[in-house]
Formats: C-alpha cells, structure tokens, sequence
C-alpha cells in the first residue's frame, strides 16, 4: 500500500493478491472456507541488516514506525493464528495490518511544526 522508487511491480502484485482474496473469500464462503490475508510491515528476519544495516540502522529505521521497532516474526505468526482460530470464524476477506502503525510519513520529518 505504500509506493515506493523502483518497486512497481512487486506493489501491483501485491495488490493484485489482496483483490485475489477477497474474491476467494466470497467464492469460497458457501463451502465454509475463510480467506484473509496479513498485510506486513517491516519485520525482523535473518536478512534484516542486509537491508537496513547494522543494529544502528534497523534500530533508526525501527523509529519511523509508530510502536518505535520492526515486527518479531512471532508476532507475525501470532496474527495468522488468530486469522486460523475459530476466535476469526466471522473473519473472511480481510486484510489484516500487522505493521506496528505503519510508517511515519517522511515530509512529517522535514516539516519544522508539530515535531511529536
């Protein structure tokens, strides 16, 4: 959901399998099956530093989201077990956003108002 330079293709993909579940959950839904799908954010993985560096740099790109650090993959993992639980049994065709609060816009860094 966010553009980004250099990057067209894997945001029209992505969007693209969004729309792909939806439909299934509507197809899908008179044979009791359920289809969602979890929309992450940036998330901790053994090839975090190739993209973000050191632990200095996930530490200052953690800090533009709005819970202050990158997804744990457990908690990634807690959110499909919930979407899998009968707790989600009424759940179907959404889009769950496991991103911390997303990602602080990066003209509100530059703008010198309302720096909180």
């Amino acid at each position: 959901s966010r553009p980004s330079p250099g990057t067209a293709a894997y945001g029209a993909a992505k969007a693209g399998l969004e729309n792909l579940a939806a439909s299934m959950a509507m197809e899908w839904a008179q044979d009791g099956v359920r289809v969602n799908t979890v929309v992450l954010g940036m998330a901790r993985t053994e090839l975090t530093e190739l993209h973000y560096g050191d632990e200095a740099g996930v530490a200052a790109v953690g800090a533009t989201v709005p819970l202050g650090r990158l997804a744990e993959p457990e908690e990634v993992g807690d959110a499909c077990v919930f979407l899998a639980s009968d707790r989600a049994r009424y759940v179907s065709g959404a889009s769950l956003a496991v991103h911390g609060g997303g990602e602080r816009p990066s003209f509100l860094h530059a703008a010198n108002v309302n720096k909180s």
